[in-house]
Order: C-alpha cells, then sequence, then structure tokens
C-alpha cells in the first residue's frame, strides 16, 4: 500500500524534527523516572517553538501529541507492572486527543500528558522487572491488574487460577518483596487514580466502584500511597475530566 505524502512548509518540518528529539528524551526520562528532566527539555522545546507554533498546523501538532502518547505507553510495556494502567490511560487521551479540536493548548497537553503518565508510574519501593516474573506470579498480577473493580482477596484469585496457595504466596513474595494483598490495595488504588481522572464520580462512589473498604479508609490510603488527597490529585489532572 502506498501512503500519500503529506506535504508539510519548512516551519513544519522543523517543528517535527525538534518534536522527534523531545519525544526520544521524554522516553528516556520516562523509563528512568526523572520528571525533573522531563519538564526542563519540554520547557526548552518551547522556547525554542513558541514563536512559530501558530505557523504549524493543528493536524500536525495532534499528530505529534498521539505519536508520544503511543510511545510513552509502548515504554511502560518494558518496564512497569502496572502495564493495564497505561494501556487504560493511552486510550482515554486518544480519545480526546481524536475528538478534540487543537488551538492554544498544545503545550499545556504536552505537559498533561508528560505529567499524567509520571504521575501513574508504580510508586513501589522495589524496582520491579516484568519480565523476569515466573508465570506463576505473573498470572497473578495480570488477574488482579484486569480485575481491580472486583472484590479480591489471595485465596479466592489463586482458587480461580487453580494455583497452589502456600507455594504461590511465597513465590509471589520472594519474586516482588510484597505480599499478594499489599498488590492488590496498590493496583486498586492506580485504577482509583483513572477515575479521578477521566470520571465526574464523586470520592466515595469511586471508593464503592473499586470495592475499596469505605471512603474515610480509601482517603487515607489514597494519601499514604501517593502522598496526595484524591480531590487534590484530581484538582491538578483535570485536563482529560469533563463535566457531562
Amino acid at each position: 500500500m502506498n501512503f500519500p505524502e503529506l506535504k508539510l512548509s519548512q516551519t513544519e518540518r522543523d517543528f517535527n524534527f525538534d518534536f522527534a528529539i523531545l519525544e526520544h528524551d521524554l522516553s528516556y526520562f520516562f523509563e528512568k523516572r526523572c520528571l525533573d528532566y522531563a519538564l526542563e527539555h519540554i520547557n526548552r522545546f518551547n522556547h525554542k517553538i513558541k514563536d512559530n507554533l501558530y505557523n504549524v498546523r493543528p493536524l500536525i501538532l495532534k499528530e505529534a501529541l498521539i505519536s508520544l502518547t503511543c510511545d510513552l505507553a509502548s515504554v511502560s510495556f518494558y518496564h512497569y507492572l502496572n502495564m493495564i494502567t497505561f494501556v487504560n490511560l493511552r486510550k482515554d487521551i486518544l480519545h480526546y486527543l481524536t475528538t478534540t479540536t487543537l488551538t492554544n493548548d498544545f503545550m499545556p497537553l504536552l505537559e498533561s500528558i508528560v505529567n499524567n503518565y509520571f504521575s501513574n508510574l508504580d510508586t513501589l519501593d522495589i524496582p520491579i522487572d516484568g519480565t523476569r516474573l515466573s508465570k506463576q506470579v505473573a498470572l497473578v498480577v495480570y488477574y488482579i491488574d484486569n480485575h481491580c473493580d472486583e472484590p479480591l482477596r489471595a485465596n479466592t484469585i489463586l482458587e480461580e487460577l487453580t494455583l497452589d496457595p502456600e507455594y504461590t504466596k511465597r513465590k509471589f513474595r520472594k519474586e516482588l518483596g510484597f505480599t499478594i494483598n499489599f498488590y492488590i490495595r496498590h493496583a486498586k488504588l492506580q485504577r482509583a487514580k483513572q477515575l479521578l481522572i477521566n470520571t465526574h464520580l464523586p470520592i466515595g462512589e469511586i471508593a464503592e466502584r473499586i470495592n475499596f473498604y469505605n471512603s474515610a479508609e480509601f482517603a487515607r490510603q489514597f494519601q499514604k500511597e501517593f502522598d496526595i488527597t484524591p480531590s487534590k490529585y484530581r484538582e491538578l489532572n483535570q485536563i482529560f475530566y469533563k463535566e457531562e
């Protein structure tokens, strides 16, 4: 299949080249969890292209943000345990970008996409290499990530997966450094982040949606995990959040 060539002006060619370099750098900083460096490079990029940005067509701007979104999601698949979180984040951002007309909000959107990806990084203290997990442990992790909204207990999960309870629990803790129930709580709180950003559900309903104990305990555990309250997290990440 032959793809038709998109004719670019010199300004647009320069923008694409500069953005490609930025995209490479942001992917690297995302892999290394260096948000400060990522934001520094965004500021440099903005300083370089801001005077000519109005000469770049919205289509080109939108394609650049879509490319970055997919690139960051790809990095997450290889390096982070909670890949389902990034699959859902990619879906929500792409839906927003493909249904929105970009005007003067390119740079705020760029910063918001990067901040959203970094804010959804696992906050676990122990570095995790998902490619090194045994089949049993990977299966448990995958099950938890895909059933965050359901009531989850370690024993019921292992029974559902027909895995030996004591052996799998020991293996899980040995490979990851924490228990299955600890990861259940962590995964539910990661899911809560998505709901805070992409829905207008009250915080109490979010706690109920993810089958957390109660709204007060949810708020306490959320702040303990992420060092920020659920309401403040929503306030800081509302660019993809729309009232219906």
